[in-house]
């Protein structure tokens, strides 16, 4: 386990709020390592079901690290519901100290 000196203090915010999220080669990985022996082909099509459109092609990309370097929110939603994992633990975030700020809504 990791000291508390080490680990990273995380924001929560919605992921409505966020336009891409930082996809990184240890993430693929993971993907890869979550799909199990799921062919991508399956597993674009599963992603279909959640109304998520990705080609094997790029999917491969992402496990691979191929010219991926962020996925959009939907795309890592379908997968955590595809896979039936976590958002931590698709992101590799086992070792971070989520925070929840608490923002009060905007004055207009």
């Amino acid at each position: 386990m990791a000291s508390q000196e080490q680990i990273e203090e995380v924001v929560m915010l919605p992921l409505t709020e966020v336009g891409s999220i930082r996809w990184t080669k240890e993430r693929g990985q993971k993907m890869r390592s979550l799909r199990g022996d799921m062919p991508l082909v399956t597993l674009s099509k599963k992603l279909a079901e959640y109304d998520v459109d990705m080609s094997r092609q790029y999917l491969n990309r992402m496990e691979t690290f191929t010219e991926v370097k962020s996925a959009s929110p939907e795309l890592v939603t379908g997968l955590c519901k595809v896979f039936g994992c976590t958002l931590a633990e698709l992101l590799c975030l086992t070792e971070t100290k989520i925070v929840q700020l608490g923002v009060d809504k905007c004055n207009f």
